[in-house]
Order: C-alpha cells, then structure tokens, then sequence
C-alpha cells in the first residue's frame, strides 16, 4: 500500500509513523477516493477514512486500503483522531492556522505534533504504473482536444466557441472532465500567459494558444499548441521556430539524475540567443498527476533532481505584447533511458 511506503519514509527520517491527512488530493493518493474529510494513517492497525454522511456509501463502495468512519453532525474530525492516538506523535500534511491550534490542543501540545507534507509530495513525485497508465489515458485524450482544435479555428469563430468543442470531444473521448480551465487565447490576448477573454472573435493571421488537458479517474494531463488563423508572417514564425527548438533541446536534456534547473537553463538559453529572452516570463514545467500543478518544478531556481518515473511538463514560451505569444507544452515521463513524450499531438503552425 501506498501508507505503507510513507510510513517507511517517516520511521527512516526519525518522524512519527501516524499520519493526519487533510489534503484531498493527498487523500486521494491514499484511498483512491474524493470527498472524505480526513484520513487517519496509523503506525499500527488500518487507516481510517473519516466521511460526512453525504458521501459515507460512496466511500464504503470506493475506497481502497482503508476502514471508513461515519463522521456525524456535529462532531470534530480532530477530536476523533486525538482521541484514537491518546499518548502518541503525529504528522499532518496541511493544516489551516485556526486547525493547527486546535489539534494542537487536542493532541495536549505542539511537541506531540509535526508537519510533515514534504514526505507525501516526495511519493508523489514518482509515479507507479496505475498513475503513470491514467495519466497516458489522459494524455491520449487531449491529444484529440488539441486536434478538435485545430480543425475548428478560424477567423470569425470566437474563443469560447473553439473551448466547448474541444471539452465535448474529449468528454466524448472518455475525459472524466477538464484538468484546468481550458486556454484559448488569441492575437493580443495569447501575449498574456494565462489570460483570455473567451469572448473575443479569432481574427485573420492571428495566433492562437490552445492549452488544455483531460481528466481519468483523478489524472491529468497537460498540453499546449500554437495555431495560426490564416496566413503565418514572418515574426510569429521566428517566434515559433524559436520555442520549438527550445521545447526540443529541453526534451532532450530531461533524464534521470538530471537536476531540473538545468533542463530549463537549457531551455531559456535557445530563446535568449534568439532575443527573446525577456520575454520567458514563466518557469519551463511542473509536475503532473492529481493536481495540474505538483512537484517536480522545472525552474532555474528548482532544487529537483529528476528521478525516473517522474511525470512533468515541458513548455517553453515567449509572449510580445500587442502582437501575441507562442508556447509549445508536452506532457513527459522520465524514463531509465531519457524521457518520453506522453502528448503526441504534431508541433506545426497552421
């Protein structure tokens, strides 16, 4: 089980074998289910799900490698897990101030409790072969988004528009539901990295950012494209071709062993030689898995060492305003040999 290996973890870095889990997606990671309020791991005897009443069947039906207790109106979660650890230590992964006092009081003082999230985020980052299977399932359907995508844009068609017919292809590919709000960004608004109207109308020769990921069964993947409505010019194609060799050296320098910050110094210098370099205004990629967003980062101030089975983005992009802004983004496992683009969606400008 995977509280087994935490509780490995913990005993071998001299912190306490009982965990508190309050995070969902941590509780996720555990138990295979969503919406549980809090997940008691114990050094000795079976983990406890703690489930509100509203999901307390589901959670019977659904969850994996734990004992669900049904949670009444009225009672408090942590008062339940103090009153099973009466004279024990405990981690927890995250907290609110406002709960950290109060299980602090109910555990009789702060000596008896530790934060502990790194242990969790330091699992997570490796990925076994049921995430790394989901995940592929879940690049393998935005793949068919972005390619929706790319049969549909034109000038006169709005952003929102071209956003509901690549989220009803990949529902009816089997997503689950989106990753992330999905991005369709175009002429001045793709200048800005996170940011689109929706409303706006796609005009001729504008460039278009499509950034979008699927969702199996908690997974996510991550993807993004660069589209062009009409005929390329000359400065959005030497935009393109500068974060495509990017993105490519970048893919070719993620391994294991590698330390991250190197992957994007790798990046960032084909597109400072290029001059535009003021205009990577973002780190090169993340990590993967039940969050869009997770450790490993690929920035030039990360501290990660890439380790095989690692799932991370690779996206490099510059963005100039008034005219627009190209980013090219795959989704890639770390593997014992190099890497491999888990995305497949061919990088064109069309």
């Amino acid at each position: 089980m995977r509280s087994d290996k935490l509780k490995a973890a913990a005993t071998k870095q001299g912190k306490p074998a009982n965990f508190a889990v309050f995070n969902q997606q941590n509780i996720i990671y555990f138990t295979h289910f969503s919406g549980a309020t809090a997940l008691l791991i114990l050094e000795d005897g079976e983990n406890i799900l703690y489930v509100s009443g509203v999901n307390y069947e589901q959670a019977k039906a659904e969850a994996k490698d734990c004992a669900v207790e049904l949670l009444k109106r009225g009672e408090s979660v942590i008062d339940k897990i103090a009153m099973r650890l009466p004279a024990a230590k405990l981690c927890v992964d995250s907290l609110s101030i406002e709960s950290w006092y109060a299980m602090t009081k109910a555990m009789r003082g702060e000596n008896n409790l530790q934060a502990a999230d790194y242990l969790i985020r330091d699992l997570r980052k490796i990925k076994d072969a049921e995430e790394i299977s989901l995940t592929r399932e879940a690049c393998r359907i935005a793949d068919i988004g972005v390619k929706v995508a790319g049969e549909v844009i034109r000038p006169g068609l709005k952003e929102k528009e071209v956003a509901a017919e690549v989220e009803y292809a990949m529902r009816k590919a089997g997503s689950d539901g989106v990753a992330f709000e999905t991005i369709i960004a175009s002429g001045y608004c793709c200048a800005y990295p996170h940011g689109t109207f929706l409303e706006k109308t796609i005009e001729d020769g504008e460039l278009v950012i499509v950034d979008l990921g699927a969702l199996r069964r908690f997974y996510r993947s991550d993807i993004t494209r660069t589209f062009i409505a009409g005929k390329v010019g000359k400065k959005e194609m030497r935009m393109f071709e500068t974060i495509k060799l990017a993105q490519q050296k970048a893919f070719e320098a993620i391994a294991p062993h590698v330390l991250a910050r190197e992957v994007d110094r790798i990046a960032r210098r084909v597109i400072e030689d290029a001059g535009y370099g003021d205009l990577f205004v973002h780190n090169l990629g993340h990590g993967v898995g039940l969050e869009i967003h997770e450790a490993p980062i690929l920035s030039p101030d990360s501290k990660d060492l890439l380790e095989v089975n690692n799932i991370v983005t690779n996206e490099p992009g510059v963005y100039l305003p008034g005219l627009g802004g190209v980013r090219i983004e795959d989704t890639v496992l770390v593997t014992e040999k190099g890497a491999e683009r888990l995305t497949h969606t061919p990088i064109v400008l069309e």
